[in-house]
């Protein structure tokens, strides 16, 4: 790619995309027209993917140009998302799932619609429970990936690499528990909810499936709880990613000094320029020291 094209302060649309992406999106894409095409009257359901995929989208995307970084300097990794790969993975397994549980609800809705009351309540629970685990998924082990790190020639003592930052362990401890408590603690509610709209539909919300009607079949119940779901998981992900973002982000500029003291002064103006090209929060504080 020209030299030209990498300093854009824009990129092209063909610049941004890789087959990665491209197969994430075209799987979406495609299993979203099969659903489309049986007639949903209501859209609430179809938000699921829709939000999950976003999601996963922004990772697969900030995944497929990292190596935009190493253009500067490969010897530095910058994670503090943590690995954007397995997120976007996990997100579009997850995603995969909600696809096929809509599709196949929407199909034993003109199949077998006599059934769908028996399917309902085990629908309902595992369909928000995938949803609630995807972004559960991708908190799970950010300790392990959410860093900032430099690489170091062998010929220096110590470490093959200098440890720039990671998420401390109050703040890992935050996460975990958050992110477990909120996860357990939503689908606890929707095992209940869920319970109590089998019992006498109080809590339920009428929703027309694509076949609903065929042979007097009625429409699906879903929990009021889906409600929350679709609206906390997502917000509470976005919310703890910020937290990590600024966590690992945040440098001691002063004791990073100290740590690459021991490399060539060439080597340490590089990583110093890098880091500024990288975050530009990163320019303003070594400006000012």
């Amino acid at each position: 790619m020209s030299e030209k094209n990498t300093d854009q302060e824009f990129l092209l649309l063909r610049e941004l995309l890789n087959e990665s992406l491209l197969r994430d999106l075209i799987i979406f894409v495609v299993f979203y027209l099969f659903i489309l095409a049986q007639s949903w009257k209501n859209i609430f359901l179809l938000l699921f993917p829709v939000i999950t995929y976003a999601f996963s989208l922004f990772f697969r995307l900030i995944n497929a140009n990292k190596w935009r970084l190493s253009i500067y300097d490969n010897t530095i990794t910058y994670n503090p998302l943590g690995s954007e790969k397995k997120h976007a993975n996990r997100l579009i397994f997850t995603v995969l799932l909600q696809l096929v549980l809509l599709f196949w609800i929407g199909g034993e809705s003109y199949y077998h619609p006599q059934l769908i009351q028996t399917y309902e309540f085990f629908f309902n629970i595992l369909f928000n429970f995938i949803f609630t685990f995807g972004f559960y998924w991708i908190l799970i082990d950010i300790w392990k990936y959410a860093k900032i790190t430099i690489k170091i020639s062998s010929n220096i003592e110590g470490d093959s690499e200098i440890l720039v930052n990671r998420l401390n362990l109050k703040s890992f401890k935050l996460v975990y528990l958050i992110n477990l408590s909120t996860f357990i603690l939503l689908n606890i509610l929707n095992l209940v909810i869920g319970i109590l709209t089998e019992i006498n539909g109080f809590f339920g919300i009428i929703y027309i499936l694509p076949g609903t009607g065929i042979e007097s079949s009625l429409p699906l119940k879903i929990p009021v709880s889906s409600f929350l779901i679709i609206v906390i998981s997502p917000l509470l992900a976005i919310l703890l990613f910020y937290l990590i973002y600024k966590n690992i982000s945040s440098i001691n500029h002063s004791e990073l000094l100290k740590k690459i003291q021991s490399l060539p002064e060439s080597k340490q103006n590089n990583i110093i320029e890098t880091l500024k090209k990288i975050n530009h929060k990163y320019n303003r504080d070594f400006s000012s020291e």
